[in-house]
């Protein structure tokens, strides 16, 4: 996506992103399958660079992705159990987004004050959603159970009903709406929008969607996706 990268050193613009609160209610940050435990990825979210991660317990977690320390991105670090790592001096977090070890210092119990940004992170419709901490609203409740079938990247943000024009639709939320093909099975289709880095569309399908099904959806998907970008 070229997403600006200093060696993993969070630059002035890069913190500048972070400082706009402009995630507002609910949005999607990717497939929920993208993450696995133990694991890390970096994400986008309009102006906002974020560092989502799972640990062993399964629990998904979305942080600004920048350490408090020297501001090394967070997504570079490592998960072990149910803590993330930095990579740069190995300052360890757990899940509440406190920090429990500094290799440096190992006899001090790090002050409370020293955390990380956190972002509310909760996992329905086969993704990964996204709100600031105190966004008051319920996350999105999706109907029925459902699976991941693909993310693709747009090179600009398009409205959802430019996008699916003549289909169906039922709306989520601001950002997703499930679609109802009237040759396809349902699908559920939901926008990221990473600011000038374009967005990302994340497309799942119910759980009983068979192979061919997600192969169907996945064709039609880029299908759209090159008469998006063709009509730029």
């Amino acid at each position: 996506m070229g997403l600006i990268d200093n060696g993993g050193l969070v630059s002035g613009e890069s913190k500048a992103m972070n400082e706009d609160t402009d995630v507002l209610g609910w949005v999607p940050a990717g497939l929920a399958n993208t993450i696995q435990h133990e694991a890390v990825k970096r994400s986008m979210i309009k102006q906002n660079d974020l560092v989502l991660w799972r640990g062993a317990d399964g629990l998904a977690h979305a942080w600004e992705n920048r350490c408090p320390h020297r501001g090394m991105r967070l997504s570079y670090g490592v998960v072990r159990e149910n803590r993330l790592t930095c990579l740069y001096h190995g300052w360890t977090f757990n899940g509440d987004g406190h920090c429990d070890t500094i290799p440096a210092h190992p006899d001090l119990d790090p002050p409370a004050t020293i955390c990380t940004k956190m972002y509310r992170c909760v996992e329905s419709g086969g993704l990964l959603w996204v709100a600031h901490e105190n966004e008051s609203s319920d996350p999105p409740m999706v109907r029925g159970n459902w699976a991941p079938c693909r993310s693709l990247h747009f090179s600009r943000e398009v409205a959802l009903p430019d996008l699916i024009s003549g289909i169906d639709v039922d709306t989520l939320n601001a950002h997703a709406q499930y679609l109802n093909p009237p040759d396809k099975v349902k699908m559920l289709l939901a926008m990221q929008p990473m600011g000038k880095y374009g967005m990302m569309l994340h497309l799942t399908l119910p759980v009983d969607a068979t192979t061919e099904d997600h192969h169907h959806a996945s064709r039609w998907f880029i299908a759209h996706r090159l008469t998006t970008e063709i009509a730029a």
